[in-house]
């Protein structure tokens, strides 16, 4: 069997004899190997005569040695030029760049965000005083016999409910109530609760018009009076969302008692690439919720983190597992969520799809002097806020201390998309090593079959064809 030597050696014979062609005579008096050996010297000088690389012939053009030696040192110049520029169209393939694409979408429907508010406050100062956990927190008794399900029925009690809270609410002018909202448990502990989130038995809300006779129009009672003696703000912690998304860990906006908050919204749609690109969106399973997003994903992997260490949760985290009593709180489950946060104990992949929600915020006194009287005397209807407004109260003050309004709504029917997009696919790489391998060489797809072809017609003179001596 030939080996590379004589491979190599058999070429550079061809180069040598390339235009010399054995005569009949010889043909029959030599032995079958060396006519086997010339067949093959044969394919090689014709590959090299025909081929379509640039330069070639001329290397090995035995008539002029200095035309040889500069064409040589072209086509080798030439060469390493264009492996140069294909090595680096290759790393910059492999780099996997991207862009992001930036369109404004105008439509004749939109969905409503989802919206969420937190009262800054987690439990009534009314329920929370003079009880043993009341005691605990004071003197800092983190060995207080509390269980876990005293924890969870002391704190369901000492919740503020969205009964008491919500005055009023409006949404393109048809009354809405505290049943049109869910309710969730913020990572802190506070009570939440969403609007529009399009869980059964709710309805997912769109609109079909932009402005404020389009908005959704909220009067909270933020009950300053309940505050518990820790807190130092008050108000809520709003929220606006997608309805896939369960917003326990998200940013927001802090709004205060005694303004109307006008704020306008615009929504943003995020496309996002998976692996390779740096983007690598994508998701994890998950058991306690419908659909993933970055912030379930992160409390459904704290709370198995956290049961696998103190076999117990707290309150706002799902799945049905025993509530940490308070020394298991305290000496176990709070240290090794700040490990868990701390040493980032968590996979959670960015989503290919996001869906945000930029605001516009402007604020207006709230409410008016001579608005106050009337609406006092609303309130003074409900038993929880009679025993807080006497009638020896300042009721301006009052109002101004508990009472804020929202006002959410669109400026317009739109969104704005922003899509990642290959900035260098497998098609434009191709296209452009190509290009570079063509430009400097001249080889093309075509060219490297006539080396396939010539290989084949070697191995075939080699194994297959038949030669006889006459």
């Amino acid at each position: 069997m030939l080996n590379f030597q004589d491979i190599a050696q058999i070429t550079v014979e061809a180069i040598q004899e390339k235009n010399e062609l054995p005569n009949e005579e010889e043909k029959n008096t030599q032995h079958p190997r060396d006519l086997r050996n010339k067949k093959i010297k044969e394919h090689i000088s014709y590959m090299i005569d025909n081929s379509s690389f640039h330069g070639l012939s001329y290397i090995f053009d035995k008539r002029h040695s200095i035309r040889r030696t500069i064409w040589f040192f072209i086509t080798i110049a030439a060469f390493v030029y264009a492996m140069q520029k294909v090595y680096e169209s290759t790393m910059n393939y492999f780099s996997y760049p991207f862009y992001t694409a930036r369109m404004r979408m105008y439509v004749n429907q939109i969905n409503f965000p989802a919206v969420s508010f937190c009262n800054l406050n987690d439990i009534r100062f009314s329920v929370m005083n003079g009880t043993i956990v009341d005691d605990a927190i004071i003197n800092n008794n983190q060995e207080a016999n509390i269980t876990g399900e005293e924890m969870r029925t002391f704190i369901q009690a000492a919740r503020h409910t969205l009964k008491e809270m919500l005055v009023d609410c409006d949404f393109e002018g048809k009354k809405c109530s505290y049943e049109n909202f869910t309710e969730f448990s913020w990572m802190q502990g506070e009570s939440c609760f969403t609007f529009n989130s399009g869980k059964p038995p709710h309805t997912l809300l769109k609109v079909n018009g932009a402005g404020i006779n389009r908005s959704l129009k909220l009067t909270i009672n933020v009950q300053h009076y309940e505050y518990y003696r820790d807190k130092m703000d008050a108000g809520i912690h709003l929220i606006l969302h997608g309805q896939d998304e369960t917003p326990v860990k998200m940013r927001g906006l802090h709004l205060p008692p005694g303004f109307t908050s006008y704020i306008q919204i615009e929504k943003k749609t995020i496309i996002n690439l998976e692996a390779p690109y740096k983007t690598k969106c994508g998701s994890v399973e998950l058991k306690y919720f419908d659909s993933y997003s970055m912030h379930t994903c992160w409390l459904e992997q704290l709370t198995d983190h956290v049961y696998k260490v103190c076999k117990c949760k707290d309150v706002f985290m799902p799945g049905d597992i025993p509530i940490c009593s308070f020394d298991e709180a305290f000496n176990c489950m709070w240290p090794q969520w700040e490990t868990f946060d701390k040493l980032k104990l968590y996979h959670c992949p960015l989503p290919c799809k996001i869906d945000s929600y930029a605001v516009s915020l402007s604020r207006a006194l709230f409410p008016t002097a001579r608005y106050a009287s009337s609406l006092a005397n609303e309130l003074r209807k409900h038993q929880h806020v009679a025993m807080n407004l006497k009638s020896n109260t300042d009721e301006l003050a009052f109002m101004r201390e508990n009472l804020l309004r929202l006002v959410i709504y669109y400026d317009d029917l739109s969104y704005e998309l922003l899509e990642q997009k290959p900035n260098y696919d497998t098609l434009v790489w191709l296209g452009d090593v190509g290009g570079q391998i063509g430009l400097f060489i001249g080889a093309g797809v075509m060219s490297y079959f006539e080396f396939i072809d010539c290989l084949a017609m070697i191995l075939y003179t080699r194994f297959f064809e038949k030669f006889t001596t006459k």
